[in-house]
């Protein structure tokens, strides 16, 4: 009988410092050690040896024509197509042994072909076994097996790598750092500091975290800012409206944070009591304020309002009425309208409001699920996972990713490749070269069971539209956790806890994780950029490293609670280069770019980035 194989073999990795080496384990799943489960002929249902091969879609026999050893085939001559996937995913098919027995002709036609659609034909003659090998260099999730005459094919070795990884392929985590609070609340300022709140003491616990010097600095608030909404606004202060008075019963106040003086304002209130709710900060730097409790559980605030921080003053879109569930995700549009494409407690209808004809107007009416969601481009939205309701009996999450591009004729959402781990209460984060970070979360809605917490980071690439597993963090991170994009490239992600009758799920701590890129190379510097830049210009920035410089990129300041970051989104800008610097050509207009403060980032062409530079539009 074979055994399962296990080989080492060398992948290169190349970075601008020179060579980064990981050691591949080669491994062949070859159905004789172990046997499958059951009889010859029976269906291989699930995963065995780090292959899932699904329900109902393969069988299993021992010796039979060419293969005198176990195999697999299709499970019925229905159908010319199977798949398998990896799990863990992703990882490297290398080779397969196919043999076929077909009577209507001596060979058929092989086409394998992933996820990420990598693809080899190959003709497969009657008779005796043929080693398929792919010259595959990127690792899929699922794989997809197409034979001309079905189940006539039979599978042996299947080969696979996956390399033993290091920080230049999954990253690394530093910490757990004790903190003070419990970060339910957490946004980044442009003196690039960390502005934070927990939920005991509402805003007197808030802190600002300096990452140079690892050390807080307490700014309370007299208001309750448990479960408020919060932006950056135009000026650099932070917005936070809302708040918390019991469960599902908001308030009306808004407090405003200067990060220079370090100090709060009260703004005009709120036409309306809110919890829960989501602040977006519009093109001409008014801010949106849309859902939120006012005072009981299905007493939702079901008109919007907008802030024009230059007047001080609340306008009710009362034409615009809609009940929408607590903590909408909304992004502004190219266009100037606002998307709604989800929420973080339940699955709903996308539309986009036109904030000045108070309309709404539905995009998709299929309601589609995702925790936590992302503007990765113009226009372009990705989420993930389950929404997560913590007072809803608990449910498994799900593992599933949907992207949407609303420069469509008729947007609507598409499935792309899953997560490696289903999730709800995670935190999706946009890193600077574009890629979707995802931390924590867990395995059911509760947000409580800490057996069920996913430790492993994800990261999924806008090109490819799936996704790669980083390294693991050592703290569970569930309800209430949060994850912010620091200036350095870095991601701190803390909190996590502060439910009710729950006090072992409390994270009074923080971590950072420093991602792949970080360990490429030396990284290009920025010795000087303009402080502010005006729409459809073109700026000067000068850097030592213009010749490798390969992308621009403007990441917004983030404002995160509640799995979603109210604040975030990405946008990369075209530049030429010079001896010493790069010309760099700023975004048209403010519905691209709302106004406020940005992370400028330069990417070199290995991939690393700078420390980014804090540029006002």
């Amino acid at each position: 009988m074979k055994r399962l194989g296990i080989v080492v073999t060398l992948v290169v990795l190349m970075g601008l410092a020179g060579v980064v080496t990981a050691t591949a384990q080669t491994t062949t799943v070859d159905f004789d050690n172990p046997t499958p489960p059951g009889s010859s002929f029976s269906l291989l249902d699930g995963v065995l040896q780090g292959i899932d091969f699904g329900t109902g879609q393969w069988r299993w026999e021992t010796a039979y024509s060419a293969d005198p050893t176990n195999h697999i085939f299709f499970d019925s001559p229905l159908g010319s197509s199977r798949t398998f996937q990896f799990s863990p995913a992703p990882r490297t098919l290398t080779s397969m042994n196919v043999f076929t027995t077909g009577s209507s002709g001596p060979s058929g036609t092989l086409t394998l072909s992933d996820d990420l659609g990598q693809t080899v034909t190959r003709t497969v003659a009657m008779g005796s076994m043929q080693l398929v090998t792919t010259g595959w260099v990127q690792p899929s999730t699922v794989v997809t097996v197409t034979f001309t005459s079905g189940w006539n094919l039979g599978i042996d070795d299947i080969a696979y790598t996956a390399a033993v990884s290091g920080p230049p392929q999954i990253g690394q985590w530093s910490g757990p750092f004790n903190w003070p609070i419990v970060t339910v609340h957490m946004m980044l300022s442009p003196s690039g500091q960390v502005l934070a709140w927990d939920r005991q003491d509402g805003g007197g616990s808030a802190r600002l975290w300096n990452p140079a010097t690892e050390t807080f600095t307490p700014v309370p608030n007299g208001s309750n800012l448990f479960c408020s909404g919060h932006s950056i606004l135009a000026d650099g202060r932070t917005i936070v409206v809302g708040g918390h008075v019991d469960n599902f019963v908001g308030i009306q106040d808004v407090n405003v944070f200067d990060p220079v003086a370090q100090s709060w304002t009260a703004a005009a209130p709120m036409a309306y009591p809110r919890w829960y709710p989501t602040a977006t900060t519009l093109a001409d730097g008014r801010v949106l304020v849309t859902s939120g409790s006012a005072t009981c559980s299905t007493c939702k605030a079901d008109i919007p309002e907008v802030y024009d921080p230059a007047a001080n003053t609340w306008t009710p879109l009362t034409n615009a009425r809609l009940t929408l569930p607590l903590y909408p995700f909304m992004f502004v549009l190219p266009d100037g309208r606002v998307l709604n494409a989800g929420s973080d407690e339940a699955s709903i209808e996308t539309r986009v409001l036109d904030v000045q004809a108070q309309t709404w107007t539905m995009v998709d009416s299929v309601p589609v699920g995702g925790g936590s969601a992302a503007m990765y481009g113009p226009a372009r939205v990705m989420k993930s996972g389950s929404p997560a309701d913590v007072d809803l009996p608990s449910t498994p999450t799900i593992n599933r990713t949907w992207v949407i591009d609303m420069t469509q004729p008729a947007p609507a959402w598409r499935e792309t490749a899953p997560m490696a781990f289903p999730r709800g209460h995670h935190n999706l984060t946009i890193l600077p070269d574009g890629t979707v970070l995802v931390v924590g979360g867990g395995r059911t809605t509760d947000g409580v069971d800490l057996t069920q917490a996913v430790y492993e980071a994800e990261l999924w690439s806008p090109q490819t539209e799936t996704w790669s597993t980083m390294a693991r963090m050592q703290v569970p991170r569930l309800y209430h956790s949060t994850a912010l994009l620091l200036p350095d490239g870095r991601v701190l992600v803390a909190g996590g806890g502060r439910f009710q009758g729950y006090p072992q799920i409390d994270q009074l701590n923080a971590e950072v994780y420093s991602p792949p890129y970080l360990f490429w190379g030396a990284r290009p510097t920025i010795t000087l950029a303009p402080s502010s830049v005006a729409y459809g210009n073109s700026f000067q920035v000068s850097t030592p490293d213009a010749s490798s410089i390969a992308r621009v990129s403007l990441v917004r300041l983030g404002a995160v609670t509640h799995s979603f970051d109210q604040d975030q989104r990405f946008l990369e800008l075209s530049f030429q280069r010079g001896s010493d610097s790069i010309t760099v050509q700023a975004p048209a207009n403010a519905n691209l770019a709302p106004r406020g403060f940005y992370m400028l980032f330069l990417i070199n062409s290995t991939g690393v980035p700078s420390v980014a530079a804090f540029v006002r539009l």
